[in-house]
């Protein structure tokens, strides 16, 4: 190889060809896996909460409408919407997974 490189004309000194030389050899040595690694699996935990939390709220309801029991009914009040909430999350994964897989359901959910 002399001075000039043949592809683009520049100049590169003996210690820069070396170096080229070394980035290419290891980028010969590089290959890129055709396949990314699985994902990993998904736990079940936000239905298995839901679960609880829907059946803990029903207790609450049905305990303190009976008795009207203000603790029970704040109970109740303070759980209803985090229950909703994970409900909601819990079904926005199932119409994703379902749905279209790998995008949204629609442009707002």
């Amino acid at each position: 190889m002399d001075e000039r490189d043949h592809r683009d004309g520049v100049r590169l000194s003996p210690l820069e060809r070396a170096a080229l030389a070394e980035i290419e050899e290891g980028l010969r040595h590089d290959h890129v896996d055709p396949e990314p690694p699985p994902a990993p699996a998904r736990r079940p935990w936000l239905a298995v909460s839901v679960v609880l939390m829907v059946l803990c709220s029903v207790f609450l309801a049905v305990v303190g409408f009976r008795t009207s029991e203000p603790a029970i009914l704040w109970c109740f009040a303070v759980l209803w919407p985090l229950t909703v909430i994970q409900s909601v999350r819990l079904v926005r994964r199932w119409m994703r997974h379902w749905l279209r897989p790998g995008g949204r359901i629609t442009s707002w959910f």
